[in-house]
């Protein structure tokens, strides 16, 4: 499991409150986010146990999905 994703992980899980859950696509996302960035959704969970459920579940296995971070171009 790459590193990277454990370390989001635990920014999230320290810090529930400033994030929320998308509930198309599962994606956490800063609070202040109105449409998800990866499924164009915008109906989240803000509930700070559903947040840091989801970013144990989102560290302990390989990404799946494409992100906006994904697509970005080399420059």
């Amino acid at each position: 499991m790459p590193q990277d994703r454990k370390e989001i992980a635990n920014t999230v899980i320290n810090d529930p409150a400033s994030y929320k859950v998308c509930l198309v696509c599962g994606s956490i996302v800063d609070k202040l986010t109105h449409i998800c960035p990866n499924c164009n959704a915008y109906r989240f969970k803000e509930d700070s146990d559903a947040v840091v459920e989801q970013a144990l579940i989102l560290a302990s296995r390989p990404q799946r999905s494409v992100t906006h971070l994904d697509l970005k171009l080399d420059e």
